[in-house]
């Protein structure tokens, strides 16, 4: 099923998310209010504020609040890809080019950083402090992750441990505090709070096992980069990680992992490699059974068409080709 079908029951609540996020692009100084836009226009998925929708519509609340979320939740993911952009030197994304290759690196940190102050300002207006909360502890991970990989890189050979915990503060604890945070926006139990907030942690990383298997087997068409991406800047995903569980004596996966020398030919044989292998339906596997403890997690909610949403979106993150 395509996304747009399993999105249908929040389909003119995401319309309106498209448009708040429109408007709040607007900015005084011309050239940011165009990277911003540019960033908009470039579409994505729109899983996050999909998944907050979908949370708290389980639970009466106001709509312009929840909407306000949902828009919050995406400016937050774009703000970090921003930086992120910036960190690994991406010269495009999604086939159109990023702020850092038409600005200098102290230009570009200051916009993410304006987006960033976007979100936190859409947030706080919808006036709770536990959101609030949670919206804070959500970019002290995702910055904490972000520092300690760029201090630390990777001084052993590849560990998964390493691995997830570094996905759940890049990917999973927006999910997980956005959903959090929908449900707390409709007095949810804790019961339901918790529940709402393992499943997005799950989805979340799931999500970002299935980026990483799509980097060695997406189409560069597909995924708006070459092929082994990660690989090539030095980042050692789940995929490369059980190839070298299995492959424990290959010289260049480690010395990848802890930056030592290897050659271009080298690294381009890696990557077929792991492309190839078996491995990458290992880490597919993973990724499934994650979705199934996320919808396991559904089963302490109430049943409703916005519970079955959820559980088809879940599906829908492993089976994605893009």
């Amino acid at each position: 099923m395509e996304l747009v079908d399993i999105l249908k029951p929040i389909e003119a609540d995401m319309q309106k998310v498209e448009l708040q996020l429109r408007d709040a692009a607007r900015a005084e100084f011309g050239p940011l209010a165009l990277v911003i836009e540019s960033i908009i226009e470039s579409g994505g998925k729109r899983m996050r504020p999909a998944a907050t929708l979908l949370a708290g519509r389980m639970f009466p609340q106001r709509d312009d609040n929840l909407l306000k979320l949902a828009v919050s939740v995406e400016l937050l993911h774009m703000a970090t890809l921003i930086h992120d952009d910036l960190l690994d030197k991406a010269a495009t994304r999604r086939g159109s080019a990023t702020i850092n290759s038409k600005w200098d690196s102290k230009s570009t940190v200051l916009a993410g950083d304006y987006v960033w102050a976007k979100a936190a300002k859409i947030a706080a207006e919808v006036g709770n402090t536990k959101v609030l909360g949670i919206f804070a502890d959500t970019i002290m991970v995702i910055v904490e992750g972000e520092i300690k990989q760029d201090y630390t890189g990777s001084s052993s050979n590849p560990n998964r441990d390493e691995y997830y915990t570094r996905i759940y503060a890049k990917t999973a604890s927006l999910f997980e505090g956005a959903l959090r945070s929908a449900a707390v926006l409709g007095n949810a139990s804790d019961a339901h709070i918790n529940a709402l907030g393992m499943y997005g942690r799950k989805l979340g990383t799931a999500f970002q096992i299935i980026d990483d298997v799509l980097d060695f087997v997406g189409t560069p068409a597909e995924v708006g980069k070459p092929v082994g991406s990660d690989l090539r800047q030095g980042i050692v995903t789940l995929p490369a990680i059980i190839y070298y569980e299995k492959h424990p004596k290959h010289p260049v996966i480690a010395s990848i992992a802890v930056k030592n020398g290897h050659s271009t030919l080298e690294l381009e044989e890696v990557i077929e490699d792991i492309r190839t292998s078996p491995e990458m339906t290992a880490a597919r596997q993973e990724a499934q059974e994650l979705v199934r403890e996320a919808q396991r997690a559904l089963e302490a909610l109430p049943k409703t068409k916005y519970r079955q949403t959820l559980h088809q979106l879940a599906d829908y993150v492993v089976e994605r080709k893009k």
